[in-house]
């Protein structure tokens, strides 16, 4: 069977030779890789497995031909795996004497296309507003151009497999699994509708591809805590002491931490700025708070006080419009007085990863925020925490989620190195963690924080 083509040339030979003659450079040598008499002149592409041309024949007998990109953003990245998945369905489209180029009208048949239900599961999903947002980025840049004109009855049990081993060395392998699930959650509610009769990918097992996995250290942690923007660094507390999410740890609210003293409430986070619902109904949760991370608090509210107290008279000396007040109630903002954005932190989080390598720390080049949270899991499955208690630090619904999510997550806490003892950084009792080392018990006073013993200075307002 024929396969997607990595040959590429030049148009126009000798206008390129001749571009190349009037910067000095010496001439290309033509290739013999095409099969017409014409020998061609190869691009820097030509070979390079940069990208792939699936080829097919429409029913008129007219070739076609479309670009599939090895690496980039968008629907056109998948190499050659993705581009052997495209031009097979384009070929039995036309086999079957259906229309090989993507649309969104129905079959003769009354089923949708592909493309179209894609449309209808995410109009009628009843999941949050996030979890809707994820299904569309998995499903349309990834699947609709690829099975969008096909039927959904139409598309095989191994065409789906084919497409999803395609896709394996382009994502991780996390990323290539959660295509996966949307496809199977999009086919099963066309099954609870009775527009299909059978999920054609349930229970379909791919080959595990490579796993990122960062192991973050105390001193990391301190040290991306002492280089990030002084506004944000209780996040980063947040979540690696109490395993918040990016978004749950910028919405942290003074009443969350005020309400009862050496208690954090989980009720809410912040998406594009504005208050949402939390990822589950299992993310709601009272956790406990340690001295160390209460006295971080404490600081930080006087030092944003004092702050804001400051802005708001330079902006009445300029005549500028007042600092938000809608926005009071939060414990992180950014310098405009606005509330954090997930962007902004990702920002923030590698500006404070390349300061910290800067000057000799070795954090993970590929540490994101959410490493915190793990970073968390491993700490307490390390120090003996019972996994019961574990999960709900984690706020999972099920022990077996914690488990089957963090259990790998297990290897050596180098406490002498963290800023605090267990106790004053988790609000554990000691007693609750038998296998914690001596060097977790050193309460914070005897410790040199070194460079993570940081005052939040002064950080002046732009604009």
């Amino acid at each position: 069977m024929p396969e997607p083509i990595d040959r590429w040339h030049y148009k126009d030979p000798e206008k390129e030779q001749a571009k190349r003659a009037a910067k000095g450079l010496p001439p290309l040598e033509l290739c013999n890789c095409r099969s017409t008499k014409d020998r061609g002149l190869p691009t820097p592409d030509h070979g390079c497995d940069r990208r792939w041309l699936a080829h097919w024949r429409d029913a008129d007998g007219k070739q076609r031909f479309k670009k599939i990109l090895t690496k980039g953003d968008g629907v056109e990245s998948g190499g050659i795996q993705y581009a052997r998945a495209y031009m097979n369905s384009q070929r039995a489209a036309v086999q079957e004497g259906r229309d090989p180029f993507p649309h969104r009208r129905r079959t003769t048949r009354g089923v949708p296309t592909i493309a179209e239900y894609v449309e209808t599961f995410l109009e009628q999903h009843e999941g949050r507003d996030g979890t809707v947002e994820t299904y569309a980025y998995r499903l349309r840049p990834h699947v609709v151009p690829v099975f969008g004109h096909r039927a959904l009855d139409d598309v095989k049990r191994a065409e789906w497999r084919e497409f999803l081993v395609g896709l394996r060395g382009k994502m991780s392998h996390t990323t290539r699994d959660g295509i996966r699930k949307s496809i199977s959650s999009m086919y099963g509610m066309a099954v609870e509708d009775e527009v299909v009769d059978a999920n054609p990918v349930a229970g379909l097992r791919l080959p595990k591809g490579e796993t990122k996995e960062v192991r973050l250290a105390w001193r990391h942690v301190v040290a991306v805590a002492a280089d990030i923007d002084p506004r944000y660094e209780l996040t980063i507390w947040y979540g690696s002491l109490q395993a918040l999410r990016s978004m749950e740890a910028a919405g942290v609210r003074r009443e969350d931490m005020e309400r009862v003293r050496g208690r954090q409430m989980v009720e809410e986070q912040r998406r594009r700025g504005q208050a949402a619902p939390l990822k589950t109904d299992a993310s709601h949760a009272v956790l406990p708070v340690g001295d160390f991370l209460l006295g971080k608090y404490d600081a930080h509210v006087s030092w944003l006080d004092a702050a804001r107290a400051e802005a708001e008279a330079r902006r009445r000396r300029r005549g500028t419009r007042p600092v938000p007040e809608e926005y009071a109630g939060l414990v992180t903002l950014t310098r405009y007085w606005t509330p954090l954005r997930e962007n902004a932190l990702c920002r923030a989080f590698t500006e404070a990863k390349t300061k910290a390598r800067a000057r000799g720390v070795d954090v993970p080049e590929d540490a994101t925020f959410r490493d915190l949270r793990h970073f968390a899991d491993a700490v307490l499955m390390a120090s003996g925490v019972e996994p019961r208690k574990v999960q709900a630090r984690m706020r999972h619904a099920r022990l077996a989620e914690t488990l089957d999510t963090y259990g790998y997550l297990l290897w050596e806490v180098d406490w002498e190195n963290a800023p605090a003892s267990f106790t004053e950084l988790y609000g554990i009792p000691e007693a609750e963690a038998p296998s914690l080392p001596e060097a977790a018990k050193v309460p914070q006073a005897q410790r040199s924080l070194g460079a993570a013993g940081r005052s939040s200075a002064t950080v002046s307002e732009h604009g």
